[in-house]
């Protein structure tokens, strides 16, 4: 009787410093992340410079806008990286794409030549093929998919989110001046969409019912009009770019921001997340498991970058 009520004992204390351990890292690190995480290149040089997207088998792919020529950028490629860093060109006569998204069955979505007050919403499927989905007027930037294949498109010129079933029907799924200037866009675990506002560093949640309200303002991260570029949501973070400022920034659902990773030097350098440096960091997307996030530079000779999260 005495061995018994012993291993009981020894038992609870192993349980009370196991959950003491567990609940000290997840206040001091939020989401449990570990914070000797480090940050290592994929692929560089590399021209894909905009919205990155992570299919369910770890595939990369990455957006080519280029840079501004008139109202259009001057990209005209989508890639796509291997797990093995295999590159290859998935379309090449684009113009300017932005945004873009991956379903389960590996078509890829992508927001085509904004720049003309009209953007198309280009479907390519496994083969190639491309079709035009629906036309959003604006400046339609970040693309999302939620679980029933409906998509959900931010705009940077309009404060609006469309919704477009897979049946092509296109409705207004959100209004609200806070929403100009959109260009990131994910869901988080709740069902509620996020929207990461470019041009005023704005981190905006909706709900299901089309309630738009105010996470947070990251600080100081607007330079010349650049704030964050694209956001991806990994458990109760939203993980956003700061293109302007050479960082990434991870944000709590209650609005608490903290700089997660880079010096803030224009550069490309690999190593731990408080020394390493990214050169205009600016699409962001986690893999299906959350496991690591990958980022597109938009400055530099650009290239693609790893954080392994676990």
């Amino acid at each position: 009787m005495k061995t018994c009520i012993k291993n009981i004992r020894v038992k609870a204390l192993m349980l009370f410093m196991v959950s003491t351990i567990l609940v000290s890292l997840i206040s001091c690190h939020g989401d449990g992340f570990d914070p000797d995480l480090e940050v290592e290149t994929v692929v560089s040089p590399f021209s894909g410079n905009d919205a990155v997207s992570v299919d369910k088998h770890g595939n990369i792919y990455v957006s080519e806008f280029g840079q501004f020529v008139g109202s259009n950028g001057n990209g005209t490629r989508l890639f796509k990286i291997s797990k093995n860093g295999d590159v290859t060109e998935l379309a090449s006569d684009l113009t300017g794409p932005l945004g873009n998204a991956v379903d389960a069955q590996g078509n890829l979505y992508v927001v085509n030549g904004s720049g003309d007050g009209a953007g198309d919403i280009l479907k390519i499927t496994p083969d190639g093929t491309q079709t035009t989905v629906a036309i959003i007027e604006g400046f339609p930037s970040g693309l999302t998919l939620d679980h029933d294949n409906n998509l959900y498109v931010s705009n940077f010129a309009t404060p609006t989110v469309h919704k477009i079933t897979p049946e092509g029907e296109v409705t207004v799924y959100a209004s609200d001046p806070k929403l100009a200037g959109g260009v990131g866009v994910d869901f988080d675990r709740k069902g509620n969409l996020i929207v990461g506002n470019f041009a005023t560093a704005d981190i905006i949640s909706i709900d299901q019912e089309g309630n738009v309200s105010l996470i947070t303002t990251i600080p100081d991260v607007v330079v010349n009009g650049f704030g964050i570029g694209y956001i991806t949501v990994v458990g109760n973070s939203v993980f956003a770019t700061g293109i302007g400022v050479n960082k990434i920034f991870k944000v709590s659902m209650d609005g608490t921001t903290e700089e997660f990773a880079g010096t803030g030097d224009p550069a490309q350098t690999d190593g731990l997340l408080e020394e390493a440096s990214f050169n205009g960091p600016n699409g962001i997307s986690s893999d299906p498991y959350n496991k690591a996030i990958y980022i597109s530079e938009f400055g530099g000779t650009g290239g693609v970058r790893k954080i392994k999260l676990y």
